[in-house]
Formats: C-alpha cells, structure tokens, sequence
C-alpha cells in the first residue's frame, strides 16, 4: 500500500497525506556531489527549485568534484534560484567530495541524496517533520522509485535483479528501520552524527580512478552509525524519482553493476566459505552456458548472479588493500549563520544522540 500511495505522489506531485499544522524545529542542508553531469542536471536543479522550505529554511551544497564539462558554471546559473553553496573538490570520489563539504553544513538535520534524483515538492518538510516527532532517531531513510527515461525491456524484472541494488529503488511502511532500509538517493543524517566525527570512507563508492569500485558507500558508513548504537527511521511520505538512465537498462552495466556490489558486500566476509567457492564455480559454468541464450529474464538472473559472486570473491581478496574509513576523526564546527531562505533557527550541538553509546574523544 505505502508503494502505491508513494507512486501517486511522484506521478502528481502532491503530499499524499495532510501535514499536521505543528511548527517544525529543523533546519536542513541537502547535499550531493556531482561530476561531468552538465547535460543532465538541469532537470534536477528545476525540482530542487520547487521544494516547499521547512520551517527554519533549508540549504543546498552540491560539490563539484573535478568536472570538465559545463557543471560548474550550470551551477553558477541557478544561484538566484537556490539557496546554494558549491565547493570544489577536484580529487575524484564521491565521498572525499562529500567530506570536504561537511564544514559547509547548517543546521540540525543532513539531507544526503544524489545527482540523478527529482524530490517531491514536500521532500524536505517529510523529512523533517520525521525529525521531530522522533527524536530517538538519527538516521532517516524515504521511498526512491525508479523514473524510466525510456521503457524498460521484458527481459529485465524485479524476479531475475534487485532492483534495490541496481535501481536503489525502496519504498516500506513507516516506523523505526534498521540502516539496511535506508537508501542514499533519499537518506537524512542529524547533524550532531558529523559533529561527533564520523566521515565517509573514502576506500568505497564511486570513483573515476578505480574502474570497478566498491559499491556501498553510504551503507558502510550507516553500518558504523548502526554499531554505535544510532537509531534509524522509516520516512514513506518523503519521496524522490530515481532517474535511470537509458546505459543502465544495459545487460553489461547490470553485470558490472552486480560485481562492484559484490566487491562492496565482500569486504564485510570473515573468511572464503567453501560454499561461496561452491557457488562461485557453478555460477560461472551457467553464465557461460546461458551466454547463447537470447536475452530473457532467466539468463540475466544467472549471468547477475555470477558476476555478484565473483565481486564477493575480489572483495575477500582485496580486503587487506582497502583501508577503512576511522570511526571519527576531531570534532568540527559546523556554520550556522542564516541565509535569504529562512531565519536563523539552528540548535546544532555535537552530542550524542539518544540511544547511541558515547564514544571517547
């Protein structure tokens, strides 16, 4: 049920439920980091444009990370638009250019998302009015539903790929979530989480330098909050349209895209399970087999397999090579002067959230 209301609000762009007529405490920065995305980020800026201001304003910080088309001065064009901040980081990665943003943050509450998305006009006023009418939680997680550029070919099926891997599409009821419900095109952070230290590992996510890079960035870094005792929660009303592109609905990139997840989920593997290895071998003797096949939903569930699989096994191997991200480095000031989106309304405090074990400095 809560799929089929979040897919009416994306079609209409209206809330799918009324807003209960209670002031909202937050103040929110939205952030995202984008590269050579100057001839498709247009669309997104227009909808960020159309986002309906919390109480206590919002920002936004887009990082440019080392573009060489036009993103940069796309950027510069939709100053007078929005509340924006942009910051350089020509060093490629996702996020080592999320982490040079964090001291550009204001506020109480950090709204992570993508380059690639279209929120809903409520967006920001879901989230934080999840917030606060639940402060035992930290994390915040809403719906991403797939926006087809183009009609999906037969072959490709929610019974042969997750599309929660490939298309980070999720959608679930409301109420407390572990972190493996929280997606990052729609995922929200209380401020007081980077105040307190935690940073992105810059050893996973995407990266133009390493061509298979291991997919989980946001996931490893919630997996850390998660075992310091940080609390998640469930948001079905804030709602976002996943762009995916027309190379996504490609066997190829699917197959790449199942291994770099694999090498993600390979690094967390204790030990090389003779099962895995089991399972290694017949799947790679079936993807060659199937191969001949015409395209088909059968043949792609065997080849993804597969190539998840072998991504599994490179993750194990590599798992001496990648140096993981430290639970916290020195606490940071983060800004909290106001600016022409709303007044001055911050609360920022770097202390520990309820429920979270307290960490030593």
């Amino acid at each position: 049920m809560w799929r089929r209301q979040a897919q009416n609000h994306l079609r209409t762009g209206r809330a799918s439920t009324v807003l209960a007529a209670t002031p909202l405490r937050s103040r929110v920065t939205v952030l995202f980091s984008t590269r050579n995305r100057g001839g498709a980020l247009a669309p997104v800026l227009d909808r960020f444009s159309l986002l309906k201001a919390p109480a206590g304003g919002w920002k936004l910080v887009v990082v440019d990370n080392g573009s060489s088309d036009n993103t940069c001065s796309l950027l510069e064009g939709y100053r007078d638009r929005l509340p924006l901040t942009i910051v350089t980081e020509p060093r490629p990665g996702k996020n080592r250019a999320l982490n040079t943003a964090l001291p550009q943050l204001e506020g109480d509450l950090v709204v992570l998302t993508d380059d690639d998305v279209l929120p809903q006009p409520d967006w920001l006023v879901q989230l934080c009015r999840a917030a606060d009418e639940h402060p035992e939680a930290s994390l915040f997680g809403g719906c991403v539903l797939p926006h087809w550029s183009q009609p999906r070919p037969a072959w490709l099926v929610e019974s042969a790929v997750p599309f929660s891997v490939l298309f980070a599409q999720q959608c679930r009821e409301a109420g407390a979530c572990s972190y493996e419900a929280i997606f990052g095109p729609n995922m929200a952070v209380r401020a007081s989480v980077f105040a307190a230290g935690f940073r992105f590992s810059e050893a996973v996510g995407p990266d133009e330098t390493r061509r298979m890079y291991a997919m989980g960035g946001e996931t490893e870094f919630l997996r850390r909050l998660d075992a310091a005792g940080y609390k998640g929660h469930f948001v079905p009303d804030a709602v976002v349209g996943h762009i995916i592109r027309p190379e996504q609905l490609d066997e190829q990139w699917i197959l790449h895209r199942g291994y770099r997840y694999g090498i993600g989920e390979g690094r967390h593997y204790a030990s090389r399970p003779m099962r895995l290895r089991a399972r290694v071998l017949f799947y790679g003797v079936a993807s060659r087999a199937v191969r001949l096949m015409p395209p088909s939903p059968l043949r792609l569930k065997i080849r993804y397999k597969a190539s998840t699989l072998t991504g599994i096994m490179a993750g194990l191997r590599n798992q001496t090579a990648l140096v993981p991200a430290p639970a916290r480095t020195r606490r940071i000031h983060l800004q909290q002067q106001g600016h022409a989106n709303g007044p001055h309304d911050s609360g920022l405090h770097a202390t520990t959230p309820q429920g979270a074990r307290r960490m030593a400095p």
